[in-house]
């Protein structure tokens, strides 16, 4: 079995089951109401996951069916969302966002006005619609099995959606966890330990690529597999930078330009004070996040990041472009890849 957000939840067994009928089977996912969904957003932020279907849909049922029911799928979405079960063509009056929306009864098979707009008029089932605790809704349309709908999951648990389009991340995902033949990550980055990065600095001074990880995390995982172990960004990476890979709850006391940093341990997973001094009061993980020779810090690139993005930011950074004032859009608009 692949190492993916799998490993998260510690769950055994295997990643299929033996579908039953359906009148057999009792619900895995705690489905609960729209509007339960919404409030408990409000009180507790996490990314609502809606099943949107119809009654006649059969496809909706087979994912219902091969999807929802497998175990491994349903711990995850019950950790990480607030799951809901809506009827496209349900007959009720709901309330959202202030405006008021019902089911016109327009002619068979009649959509709901507030499946319209989380479907953004494309009525096609089944649907599965994210809505983030920024409030934007992003639906994924069509039958997903276990395998198609693993990275998507992850996509939008991580927030890995604010810097990836889902084709990169897909790809890197494969790289990572099913490498074929088109995967390129036969590069390796010349990882050092974090002491030895800090006495080669002062000995032979060199920009520092500092790598704030989990175990824990898949983009942390990804971004390893994937994105660091492409050839050309491992190569370049070795020919201007340390490169240093800490966990961000580690319990090492760790120096830097005389500054000493520890981790207070207050309560279980607490993060380093060294990760809290860089990226409070946004700390994301994965984040890398560079220095300067002189151990002056340049700048935090927060999140899951695929080599395409990742390139120009080592780039534009290796070129010592953030001290002349370099214009980033003009150099984003003109950059060519080496991918």
């Amino acid at each position: 079995m692949k190492k993916s957000f799998l490993l998260l939840l510690m769950v055994a067994g295997t990643l299929f089951i033996n579908a039953q009928t359906p009148e057999k089977q009792k619900d895995l996912i705690n489905w609960m109401s729209f509007e339960e969904a919404i409030a408990k957003q409000k009180e507790n932020p996490r990314t609502i996951f809606i099943d949107m279907y119809t009654e006649w849909c059969g496809w909706c049922k087979k994912m219902d069916i091969e999807t929802f029911h497998n175990p491994d799928i349903a711990n995850y979405i019950n950790t990480y969302f607030y799951p809901v079960r809506f009827d496209a063509e349900r007959t009720d009056t709901m309330e959202y966002q202030g405006k008021t929306y019902v089911n016109l009864n327009t002619g068979k098979r009649s959509s709901h006005q507030l499946a319209q707009l989380l479907l953004n008029g494309r009525m096609s089932y089944p649907t599965i619609v994210y809505i983030d605790f920024e409030g934007n809704i992003n639906p994924v349309p069509g039958f997903m099995d276990v395998n198609t709908l693993e990275p998507l999951l992850i996509y939008f648990t991580e927030r890995i959606n604010k810097n990836c389009d889902f084709a990169d991340f897909r790809q890197d995902f494969i790289n990572t966890f099913m490498p074929d033949s088109t995967s390129k990550t036969d590069g390796n980055i010349n990882w050092i330990p974090f002491d030895e990065a800090m006495k080669l600095m002062q000995e032979k001074p060199k920009k520092l690529m500092l790598f704030v990880n989990s175990d824990f995390n898949n983009g942390s995982k990804i971004m390893l597999g994937s994105s660091f172990r492409h050839p050309v960004i491992s190569e370049f990476v070795n020919n201007n930078f340390y490169a240093v890979k800490i966990n961000y709850d580690t319990k090492d006391t760790l120096e830097i330009n005389q500054n000493i940093f520890i981790n207070e341990q207050i309560s279980p997973n607490y993060p380093h004070q060294l990760v809290i001094s860089l990226l409070q009061p946004d700390i994301r993980l994965p984040s890398t996040v560079f220095f300067d020779k002189d151990f002056s810090l340049i700048f935090a690139l927060r999140g899951y990041f695929p080599p395409s993005v990742l390139e120009r930011y080592l780039d534009f950074i290796g070129q010592d472009l953030f001290k002349t004032g370099g214009d980033w859009q003009k150099f984003n608009n003109e950059f060519k890849s080496k991918l």
